[in-house]
């Protein structure tokens, strides 16, 4: 396997809403006491609302041959399941809103990520913008939210900002995207995920 390959695996967006919450939990002090007692249900939720049932709504949409691969190299058929997703992610919401409450960031942050996967779905119609970036810019503005808001958290936006541009030249490796799909998903995930912890 190619290592821009193996990256692109690593870093896949379905991953990106559940290691925003490790993240937030667990370098964020206040987060953490807010849900002490909710965190295993938190994550659960998160892994079934983000990860599963997205994976088998997709593997459901091979099968009937409405998407071609998990890849969807065609931006034409990110549609669907990006829609899909959307509606996983609220349900996700839905069963967190009376925990999410007592820790407004993470509201706020589920909240944002569940806008940039309905932006990513109108885009797709039209062009195809690096679902990738969207997430791990997504990751980089909650990080950059939370050292506004707490401080001592450079480094590891830092960090998250080198495996962006890691994670953007592995994609144009694969011939995946161009450099204007890359940028634009980015510095999208980046903007609503930084301002929507920000404002919401």
């Amino acid at each position: 396997m190619r290592l821009s390959k193996a990256i692109s695996i690593i870093l896949h967006p379905v991953f990106m809403p559940i290691i925003a919450l490790y993240l937030s939990i667990n370098l964020v002090p206040n987060i953490r006491f807010s849900i002490t007692n909710y965190i295993p249900f938190t994550y659960l939720v998160f892994v079934i609302s983000t990860i599963i049932m997205p994976v088998i709504t997709i593997m459901f949409l091979i099968k009937k041959k409405l998407v071609s691969s998990l890849e969807m190299s065609d931006y034409k058929e990110r549609s669907a399941p990006l829609f899909i997703t959307t509606l996983w992610m609220c349900y996700g919401y839905y069963k967190l809103v009376e925990i999410l409450v007592l820790a407004p960031i993470l509201k706020a942050s589920l909240m944002s990520a569940i806008i940039i996967t309905f932006i990513a779905f109108i885009i797709s119609k039209y062009w195809k913008i690096s679902l990738h970036m969207l997430g791990v810019g997504g990751v980089s503005g909650l990080l950059f939210s939370l050292n506004l808001l707490f401080g001592g958290l450079l480094p590891i936006l830092v960090l998250s900002i080198f495996l962006s541009g890691i994670l953007g030249v592995a994609r144009i490796n694969e011939n995946a995207h161009n450099h204007t799909q890359i940028y634009t998903g980015f510095l999208l995930g980046f903007l609503i995920e930084s301002f929507g912890v920000l404002l919401l």
